[in-house]
C-alpha cells in the first residue's frame, strides 16, 4: 500500500466495517455450533482490531503522539485478548464433559468481557479524545466516541461485579452509542478521510507519514 494519507484512512474504515460483520457473525456461528467458523471469523476481527490500531496511528501521530500511541497499544491489546479467546472455544471440540465445557465458555465469555468490552471501552476514550482536539472529524462524531466509550466501560464494570447481566438488555442499550460511533467513523474515514477544520485532509504530503 502507498505511503497515502486518504488510503490508510479508507483501509482502516474498511477494516472498522470488518470488525462489525466479523463480531456479529461469529457470535451467530457459535450459536449455531460452527466453532471453528466462530474462531476464524474471531481471528478475523482481531486481525481488523490490529490494523485499525496501527492505521490510526501513522494517521494521528502528529496530533497526539501519546494518545495515538495509547490507542494502538490498546487496540493491539484488544486484538491479543480476542485472539486468546478462540483457544477454550477451539477446546470445546475435544470435550464432551458437560463441567468442561461450561468452564470453557465461561472462559470466552471472560475474554469477550474483557477485550470486547473493557479494553475497547478505554481505547474508544482515548480516540474520541484525540479527534475531538484534533478536529479532524465533526466534533459530534468525536463526543460520540467519548460517550459511547464511557457507557460501555461503566457497562462492563457493572458486568465484571454482576450488578448487571452480562450480555443483557441493559449492557446492549449500554453500546449502542459505541456501534454508532464506530459505523459513522468507518464511513468517514471511507469517503473523506481526516480532515483538520474542515479543511485539506491530514498529514496531506505523503512524506509525513515517513517522518
Amino acid at each position: 500500500m502507498s505511503r497515502n494519507p486518504q488510503a490508510y484512512a479508507r483501509t482502516a474504515g474498511i477494516l472498522y466495517l470488518v470488525t462489525h460483520v466479523t463480531s456479529v457473525t461469529a457470535v451467530v456461528a457459535y450459536a449455531s455450533d460452527a466453532v471453528a467458523l466462530g474462531v476464524v471469523l474471531e481471528l478475523t476481527l482481531a486481525a481488523g482490531c490490529l490494523g485499525t490500531g496501527i492505521l490510526l496511528h501513522l494517521l494521528l501521530r502528529s496530533l497526539g503522539p501519546a494518545r495515538a500511541a495509547t490507542f494502538a497499544a490498546l487496540r493491539a491489546l484488544e486484538a491479543a485478548v480476542i485472539a486468546a479467546g478462540t483457544l477454550p472455544m477451539l477446546a470445546l471440540t475435544s470435550t464432551t464433559s458437560t463441567l468442561a465445557t461450561e468452564a470453557l465458555l465461561a472462559v470466552h465469555g471472560a475474554a469477550f468481557l474483557v477485550g470486547q468490552g473493557l479494553v475497547i471501552s478505554v481505547n474508544t476514550i482515548v480516540l474520541g479524545w484525540l479527534l475531538f482536539d484534533a478536529r479532524v472529524v465533526p466534533r459530534p462524531l468525536a463526543a460520540l466516541g467519548v460517550v459511547g466509550g464511557m457507557l460501555v466501560l461503566l457497562s462492563n464494570t457493572a458486568q465484571l461485579f454482576d450488578l448487571i447481566p452480562q450480555g443483557g438488555t441493559v449492557a446492549g442499550l449500554c453500546a449502542v452509542p459505541i456501534f454508532a460511533f464506530e459505523i459513522w467513523f468507518a464511513i468517514t474515514l471511507i469517503a473523506v478521510g481526516l480532515r483538520p477544520r474542515g479543511a485539506s485532509p491530514v498529514l496531506s504530503q505523503p512524506q509525513q507519514l515517513a517522518a
